[in-house]
């Protein structure tokens, strides 16, 4: 037999058995984390049929597992992200779970950071973003956040499996993966092992799971990580849950209840704190004035929508610079008394609900 005869078996001879290695869309290698939603709050489910199955086709032989490649999943049109980290040390569990969900078009987006202090929430709704602590305390902003997904960064999920070798293909709701494994590797004490699931299409991390332990004398500890990518372009809507409306409310009140500002200044942030003094704090943003600018203005100001400036100047029990340092005004509506201050930059609107200020 001549010689590029041969050539061509034997190439033929490890494309079938490359062919004949895919593995069954029941791969019990895959990461064994739950695709259902339905434990999520405050998500509207999409209606949208199920996706179609779609046939295992035969890609570049074998696939390699590339970090540095991998897409960035707020590219799909939505999805809900689960992130748990689990460190145990010497017996003693800490525990930390990351639910994100996402819808891209019109933006909106929430994070649920659940660990043993409580849980931590924060959405993204209509252009504004609303944080509660695991505390009660309120951080609101005007703007819309884009820094939830950092959990879900692909360095973070899989940065410890670079070394991870193909191990099949499978499917998972009709969405194609390749199945990457990085086996036990042991170096001096310490053990790293861990799969990933990436979409062929889209090249985005649909599940991923590392394990490292670590022991010595009178010390042990693993720490894992595991991430599940579900809903996938099925969430249609987020919505801000109902307890948390009051902070919508809270965010609206200065307009609707006509606080008199400089022209072309715009809410930027809202802070109440649960065991704090009772007192709402309110940032603007405005075109840059001088303190004199600011201080006549309300020195002018007619008594407008039922606003009256009560007192410029320093202000008694001021926990800032309104006290010894530079003037403030005040201003009453009623029963609310709001103590505005201006540092060059931003004007603080402080609603005095418990009235612990006055002239001085």
């Amino acid at each position: 037999m001549d010689r590029p005869k041969t050539l061509f078996l034997v190439t033929m001879g490890i494309f079938l058995f490359a062919c004949g290695s895919l593995a069954p869309a029941s791969d019990p290698t895959r990461p064994a984390a739950s695709t259902d939603a339905s434990s999520t709050p405050f998500v509207e489910e999409s209606t949208l049929p199920p996706r179609p199955t779609i046939t295992l086709t035969p890609t570049v032989w074998p696939p390699v597992f590339d970090l540095y490649r991998l897409e960035e999943i707020p590219s799909l049109d939505s999805f809900i992200f689960t992130v748990t980290e689990r460190n145990t040390v010497n017996g003693q569990l800490t525990e930390i779970t990351n639910t994100i969900g996402y819808v891209r078009e019109p933006y909106s987006a929430y994070l649920l950071r659940k660990h043993s202090g409580g849980e931590e929430r924060t959405y993204v709704i209509d252009g504004r973003t609303y944080n509660i602590t695991a505390t009660g305390d309120w951080y609101l902003s005007g703007r819309a956040s884009t820094d939830l997904f950092s959990a879900a960064n692909p360095a973070n999920l899989a940065g410890k499996l670079v070394d991870a070798k193909f191990a099949g293909q499978v499917e998972i709701s009709g969405i194609l993966a390749d199945h990457f494994v990085l086996e036990p590797v042991d170096s001096g004490g310490s053990s790293l092992e861990g799969d990933v699931l990436v979409a062929q299409d889209g090249n985005y991390i649909i599940s991923s799971r590392w394990l490292e332990t670590a022991s010595g004398q009178n010390f042990a500890q693993s720490y894992e990580v595991t991430a599940q990518l579900s809903s996938i372009n099925q969430l249609t809507e987020i919505k801000l849950p109902t307890e948390m409306q009051e902070m919508k409310t809270a965010m609206d009140l200065p307009q609707e209840i006509g606080l008199p500002l400089p022209a072309d200044s715009a809410l930027s942030t809202m802070i109440r704190y649960a065991y704090g003094i009772g007192v709402d704090t309110y940032t603007f943003s405005t075109p840059r004035i001088s303190i004199d600018e600011f201080l006549n203005y309300y020195r002018d100001l007619p008594q407008t929508d039922g606003w009256t400036v009560s007192h410029v100047g320093h202000v008694n029990l001021h926990q800032s610079d309104c006290e010894f340092s530079r003037e403030c005004v005040i201003i009453n509506k009623g029963s609310t008394q709001v103590v505005l201050y201006y540092n060059g930059a931003a004007i603080r609107a402080e609603f005095d609900w418990p009235h612990l200020y006055s002239p001085k």
